[in-house]
Formats: C-alpha cells, structure tokens, sequence
C-alpha cells in the first residue's frame, strides 16, 4: 500500500469515527435524560456566536491546507508533505464541524430543549456532509485502465 492510499484510507476511517462519535452523543442524550430547563438566550446566542466563529476560521484554514495539498499532489501523488498537507485539512474540518455539534450537547445538559439544540446538531451534521474528503484533490487510487488493443487489420 503507497503512502497516498494509506493516507486515504486513514482519513475515511476518521471521518467514520466522527461520524459514528456524532451518533453517540445523541445516544448519551437520550441515556442521560437531562431535565428541560429554561436557558438564558444570552446563553444560546454565545454558543451560536462561537459555533458560527469557528466555523469560519475552520473554513480559512481548511481552504489553506487543501489548496495547498492539491498544488503539491497535482505535481507529486506521492508528495509527503502534499498529503500531511490533506490529513491536516480534513481533521481539522471533522473537529472543527463536530465542534459545533458539541455545543449543542452542552446546551442540551444545560437544560435547552431539543428545538435549540437540534440547530446546532444540524449544523455540526451538514458541515460533516459538506467536508467529506474532497476526492479531487487527491488523484484516484485505482491504476489507470490499459488504452485498448489497436484494432486487427
């Protein structure tokens, strides 16, 4: 297995993890109970702010280190530092978008009902689908088929 298909193969069983973690913590929810209880808005506004601050910083750097990485695996598929280069982009967008799915675990146990909450779990789960490792960044792991035999005369 070359370094690019390790690598490939490393950042889907992360974004699966995440992915699977996402679930879980609705699970702890739903095991946990916690009472419904009135949340200051001020409260929800500041996790909202957070949530929407990261998400942009998040989104810079994700842009900076997977334009970097396709500049650098265009050239090389095998380049190194291309590929520590896409590993970084793609685990920071997962922590980055389960961040803000977070939130929503805190607010839920501070006492906030699943109609606030749920914003931030849907948020997390749309920036997990929209930052799914990018596949054209990274050249295709499967050999290139062999061009056809010339035709018989």
């Amino acid at each position: 297995m070359t370094s690019r298909e390790k690598t490939v193969a490393e950042i889907w069983t992360i974004y699966a993890t995440f992915v699977i973690t996402f679930f879980l913590f609705i699970l702890m929810i739903q095991m946990a109970k916690p009472a419904e209880k009135t949340v200051a808005s001020v409260m929800i506004a500041a996790l909202g702010i957070a949530a929407i601050s990261s998400v942009a910083i998040g989104t810079t750097l994700r842009k900076k280190f997977l334009d970097g990485a396709a500049e650098r695996l265009r050239g090389d598929p095998q380049d190194a530092r291309g590929l520590h280069l896409w590993r970084t982009g793609n685990i920071l967008s997962f922590t980055i978008a389960e961040s803000a799915m977070l939130l929503g675990v805190a607010l839920k146990f501070l006492g906030a009902r699943w109609t606030v909450s749920g914003v931030f779990f849907a948020f997390g789960a749309i920036l997990m689908a929209l930052w799914m490792p990018r596949v054209d960044i990274y050249p295709s792991t499967v050999p290139p088929a062999k061009p056809p035999p010339p035709p018989i005369s």
